[in-house]
């Protein structure tokens, strides 16, 4: 699943049952998932946010994302996220 982000703009990714792949395809996004620590993605970074766990992101400049989900824990292969909603 694609996402555009503008700058300022905060998304919610659950990881599902399974997890879910943050891919930054542009731009610079923050991350924050409740374990005290903060991420910067910049272009051509990804974070995986674990199953049952929540983030927040934040474009800090206008940002293109990719959320993924493995198609099972066997495969490398990944299919589009479906767990998205805004904050």
């Amino acid at each position: 699943m694609e996402c555009y982000l503008t700058q300022g703009e905060l998304i919610r990714v659950d990881g599902g049952k399974e997890g879910v792949t943050l891919r930054c395809s542009s731009g610079t996004v923050w991350l924050t998932c409740g374990n005290g620590v903060d991420y910067l993605l910049r272009t051509g970074k990804s974070f995986v946010v674990a199953a049952n766990q929540v983030a927040v992101a934040e474009a800090l400049q206008a940002a293109e994302c990719t959320l993924v989900k493995p198609l099972s824990e066997r495969s490398a292969v990944l299919r589009p996220a479906i767990r998205l909603a805004a904050c």
